[in-house]
């Protein structure tokens, strides 16, 4: 087509420059949520048989460390692994059941809504460790901060292992393994008290120390690969 004809088109058809253009959509625009919001929004998302169930676990571990019981606070945190599996499997639920794609069509980041549970749910469990640490100390003749020690590693360690197996397994797959990584940490502290019950020693808190503090660190990196993630993109 001739360079003139292409000018004298594009001038015929301009297109008006927009009027009120900034006060339109203005008028429009939605509200933009915080975090806290976010957060408590979240809460609701969670299905009520996770809240059910680390109630169940709570007083089940206070049960069974109980004089009454006299198992002692070391069998009940082998029972801290599936507070942790409870909070991964809540985290993972849109990637087990490969619905994905929805929450990448909501309003909110798909990072920050996973991001979010995890602070609803960590925050919460906490909570609950933080309650169950002085009866355990006080029923196991030991301090609050070894209590406090004992309680947190196989539960960050569980919730580490439990968020890489998320990561790589897709599918109804990801509910086994990260069960069979409960199971497994919860077995390893039932062997530690039964065959190497001197690992409990006050002598051997700075390894228990180590311990936590790996375990930290490997959930607080299995978080920041989550949020790093690549999304999924659409076809």
């Amino acid at each position: 087509m001739d360079k003139k004809l292409k000018q004298a088109l594009a001038e015929a058809y301009r297109a008006p420059a927009p009027e009120r253009k900034a006060a339109f959509l203005k008028q429009h625009r939605r509200r933009e949520l915080c975090r806290w919001e976010l957060v408590a929004i979240q809460i609701r998302y969670i299905r009520w048989w996770v809240w059910a169930v680390s109630l169940a676990l709570f007083g089940g571990i206070l049960w069974m460390a109980s004089p009454a019981r006299g198992m002692g606070g070391w069998y009940a945190a082998a029972l801290t692994p599936f507070l942790a599996l409870l909070a991964v499997m809540e985290n993972g639920r849109a990637r087990a059941c490969q619905m994905e794609e929805l929450e990448l069509a909501c309003r909110m980041a798909r990072h920050s809504v996973v991001l979010a549970r995890m602070v609803v749910l960590g925050l919460f469990h906490l909570i609950l460790l933080a309650g169950l640490t002085p009866p355990l100390a006080a029923w196991g003749a030991v301090g609050i901060a070894r209590t406090g020690v004992y309680l947190l590693t196989p539960y960050l360690l569980t919730a580490a292992l439990g968020m890489e197996l998320t990561r790589r397994v897709r599918g109804r797959e990801c509910l086994p393994a990260c069960g069979g990584a409960a199971v497994l940490v919860s077995m390893l502290g039932v062997c530690l008290i039964n065959f190497r019950p001197e690992l409990y020693q006050p002598e051997h808190l700075p390894l228990w120390g180590s311990a936590l503090a790996l375990a930290t660190l490997a959930a607080g990196a299995e978080i920041i690969l989550s949020w790093k993630e690549r999304e999924l993109q659409w076809n």
